[in-house]
């Protein structure tokens, strides 16, 4: 019995450490096609939960732990560093924050199974000490797949690059900050947003989310002018016997006698707020109509977006269905759960 015990022990030891690992390839480039490259890379790693997902591969299903190939400000550096070697002429560094990555399967469904890529990150452009705000993606990408643990693996390098070449259209914006204000980014901003510090909302129309969470509306006494179903299609201004029209298109938010109006691609949204910040209620189905898409991930991974697609269109609300979306104030873009 002891002889026994002793076997299924140093069985059950030899195929722990005998697990498998599946690497992620970095492939393909991230050149940039504006004036100018950022000097280098550096990647903080800020997951609470270094693990990025242990998932089932093959036909047999073999479990194989899923890993950066050394660390991810290493590899993402060095990947970086390979597709920028030349024209370098900002001193400039791009520091890529990132804050989860997380691997899973879930059911199958016919013939595929499902996984999802839980991804958030941020990105800051760094000079001397100080950093500036860029760019971030928080959220959950559905696939399906026969080989879906395969099929996210292959496709991780795609995500990064993507990420990173939507970054480079971003300016910075916002107040510099240190790099222990990093940590807690979205804090900082709540403590210093001046949207955040008044009772109410002061009147006029914002042209971005910027402008709106400052409290800086356009400057000027700009009047709303609105159609017969009290629809609020421009606002003008008159000045030095000029007039300075702006297009409903063209705003962000505008508000009214202290109340602010979101807009959409139908017209404008009420906009709340809570102690979670500010919010339209609404659904994916009506803020993206048929034909016009919001997912993608900013213009994702070829083969893969349509299976995203494919995703989104089957856990889309029913019509009249619902739910608080927020405004994500580092972007300005709807901050949907899933994607």
């Amino acid at each position: 019995m002891k002889k026994l015990l002793q076997i299924v022990c140093s069985f059950m030891i030899i195929t722990t450490f005998s697990q498998g690992k599946e690497t992620i390839k970095f492939k393909g480039n991230i050149w940039n096609y504006e004036n100018e490259t950022y000097k280098s890379l550096t990647v903080i790693d800020q997951r609470e939960d270094k693990n990025i997902g242990t998932l089932p591969f093959g036909d047999q299903k073999e479990m194989k732990e899923v890993a950066f190939p050394t660390t991810p400000e290493n590899d993402l550096g060095s990947w970086y560093s390979k597709s920028n070697d030349e024209g370098r002429k900002s001193e400039s560094v791009l520091v890529l924050v990132l804050k989860k990555l997380k691997l899973n399967v879930g059911e199958t469904v016919g013939k595929n199974t499902i996984g999802t890529i839980d991804f958030s990150a941020q990105t800051f452009s760094k000079e001397g000490s100080k950093y500036r705000f860029l760019y971030k993606k928080d959220t959950v990408f559905t696939l399906s797949h026969k080989d879906v643990a395969e099929f996210m693996v292959k496709n991780i390098s795609t995500i990064f690059s993507v990420f990173i070449t939507k970054t480079y259209h971003a300016k910075p914006i916002g107040n510099t900050v240190s790099v222990n204000e990093l940590s807690d980014y979205e804090s900082y901003l709540k403590n210093n947003y001046e949207v955040y510090k008044r009772d109410q909302l002061k009147d006029g129309v914002y042209l971005d989310h910027v402008s709106f969470f400052n409290q800086k509306p356009e400057p000027g006494n700009y009047l709303l002018e609105k159609n017969d179903k009290g629809e609020v299609t421009k606002a003008i201004k008159e000045e030095n016997g000029k007039k300075n029209k702006i297009s409903a298109y063209k705003m962000f938010v505008y508000v009214e006698n202290g109340k602010a109006y979101k807009r959409v691609l139908s017209g404008f949204l009420e906009l709340n707020q809570n102690e979670k910040g500010f919010y339209i209620v609404s659904n994916r189905g009506y803020l993206f109509p048929a034909g016009s898409s919001g997912l993608g991930m900013f213009g994702l991974i070829g083969s893969v977006a349509d299976v995203i697609q494919q995703g989104a269109e089957q856990k889309k609300m029913k019509k009249g269905d619902k739910t608080e979306i927020y405004i994500d104030p580092l972007t300005g873009e709807y901050d949907f759960p899933t994607e």
